[in-house]
């Protein structure tokens, strides 16, 4: 029977999979639309399909995000979303493969929430054979191609979707490190509360991320600005407002200027010559909401410390998990640290 290798990045925001040979074959949001009628719920949508549902859905049906702050709340939802993308992936053929995955998870789970992740995943297809859990910083740090099995081999924080999570690497292992409730989800939620307090008017979600990827940066003197529309709450009629940067700045910074004090908190944690080592190589920053420009400026001025952002840095954890698939004795070192 052929073997199948395959890595699953299971996020709040999205879901990455990658199958070795092939590279990432699936990206998909992290979401699940449900009908419910008599108290039972049928799907209508996963991923992309039920992305452009949201805000469109009446009263019998609703938008599931199966993860929260990196951790499965509806296990359900996520076996049921994983199945489906599956389908996609794995080939129906009459000696179907048998497929090994490695999964990222966060850092600092429970043994019932890391035991929730391999459930699910198993639960999604009975070809899965095997299911390998590691912690989604480790994966990043490979994912840039830092060399995790050196000594003070890397010093990371991975801005997601639902969670920020920052660690000292070395040895294969984490010497320190933490996770934040911090991520890009809960600065939409602000940035749309600024606007309803300064406008009175509600923007939908996806408007809302638009404007945080096309026009949010951590210049101070930032001077864009962008026309958006929405729901004017008293009126209740289609109202447009401009959206200025200075604003949106003002909204984030807070956020980022939070996860600079938790890295520094980590490097006051590591032993003085990993301290050194780190201050040296500089700091990584990966994830979604690290490609907010001016985040690299404003860190490393926070830090006095070199500061990188690498290209792609959303793709960094399945692609380190990809790497992974091909490195045997680099994942046997990390499974030895567990």
């Amino acid at each position: 029977m052929p073997l199948m290798e395959i890595a699953i990045d299971v996020g709040t925001t999205n879901t990455s999979i990658y199958v070795s040979g092939n590279g990432v074959v699936l990206r998909e949001p992290t979401l699940v639309a449900y009908m419910t009628s008599n108290s039972a719920k049928r799907i209508l949508a996963i991923g992309s399909s039920a992305t452009v549902m949201r805000g469109k859905m009446p009263e019998n049906t609703a938008l599931v995000s199966p993860v929260i702050n990196g951790v499965i709340v509806d296990p359900s939802a996520a076996s049921s979303m994983l199945r489906d993308f599956f389908k996609k992936i794995i080939p129906d053929s009459y000696f179907p493969p048998r497929v090994k995955a490695i999964v990222a998870i966060p850092t600092g789970l429970t043994s019932e929430q890391r035991q929730m992740y391999e459930d699910v995943v198993y639960s999604a297809s009975r070809r899965i054979k095997q299911v390998v859990l590691i912690e989604s910083v480790i994966l990043s740090a490979i994912g840039i191609g830092l060399s995790v099995k050196n000594a003070a081999g890397g010093f990371i924080a991975n801005i997601g979707g639902g969670s920020t999570e920052i660690a000292a690497l070395s040895l294969s292992g984490i010497i320190a490190g933490c996770g934040l409730s911090l991520g890009g989800e809960l600065m939409d939620t602000a940035i749309t509360d600024m606007i309803v307090a300064q406008h009175n008017v509600k923007l939908g979600r996806s408007l809302v991320q638009k404007l945080k990827e096309q026009l949010a940066s951590l210049f101070e003197n930032d001077m864009s600005f962008r026309p958006a529309s929405g729901m004017d709450l008293d009126a209740k009629t289609l109202s447009s407002v401009t959206i200025r940067a200075s604003d949106l700045y003002a909204v984030l910074q807070p956020y980022y200027l939070r996860v600079g004090t938790a890295i520094e908190s980590i490097l006051n944690m590591c032993p003085p010559d990993a301290a050194s080592e780190f201050n040296r190589k500089g700091i990584y920053i990966v994830g979604g909401a690290a490609k907010i420009p001016g985040l690299k400026e404003m860190l490393s001025k926070k830090l006095g410390l070199p500061v990188v952002v690498p290209q792609d840095p959303e793709y960094a954890t399945i692609n380190g998990a990809g790497l992974l698939l091909g490195d045997k004795e680099l994942l046997k070192s990390i499974i030895a640290h567990k």
